[in-house]
């Protein structure tokens, strides 16, 4: 009788803590789900006014960002450290290139626990008149609906080679 009384004990046991594992999981899931929605939305509404030609999505970005662009291209491609960096060193050099701001067209945008994946073509009129497009694919790492870390996918040749004229000229 004893032997049975301790297999069930263990066996109470053992149902409540698969249990309080279960509900605990399945609160974090709840929690994770929200989290997700909320950076894919935050993202999302950034993208649509930088479609609408109303925001800037580097609004988004933590001041000490970390910023990779991947690839092996010299001009390009490596770790920006800090949105001024960043900013400084390929956005403003871009923008001084462009006769009209690039203009995303957003194919998809997914969250996955604190990472939002942004897939979108850009397209603009440079200086010189010409067009320059590009395909993109950015991985925001969030924290508290800022991005801190991008990891950026996109034609670095397409880009360094924008970069690569003379502004003062292409205009």
């Amino acid at each position: 009788m004893t032997m049975n009384r301790l297999r069930t004990g263990i066996l109470s046991l053992s149902v409540a803590a698969c249990l309080t594992l279960t509900l605990g999981l399945s609160a974090n899931a709840a929690e994770d789900s929200a989290m997700e929605e909320t950076n894919r939305q935050i993202v999302s509404d950034a993208f649509a006014g930088w479609e609408a030609g109303k925001a800037n999505v580097f609004d988004l970005l933590d001041n000490d960002v970390v910023w990779t662009i991947t690839g092996f291209n010299p001009v390009v491609s490596g770790i920006y450290h800090g949105k001024e960096d960043l900013l400084s060193r390929t956005v403003e050099p871009f923008s001084d290139r462009m006769s009209e701001g690039l203009s995303p067209t957003v194919h998809r945008v997914w969250a996955d626990g604190e990472d939002v994946i942004i897939h979108f073509d850009g397209e603009g009129r440079t200086a010189a008149g010409d067009v320059y497009r590009n395909s993109y694919l950015w991985i925001f790492k969030m924290d508290d609906g800022v991005v801190t870390e991008v990891t950026a996918f996109l034609d670095t040749a397409a880009f360094a080679a924008l970069l690569s004229r003379d502004p003062a000229v292409a205009r």
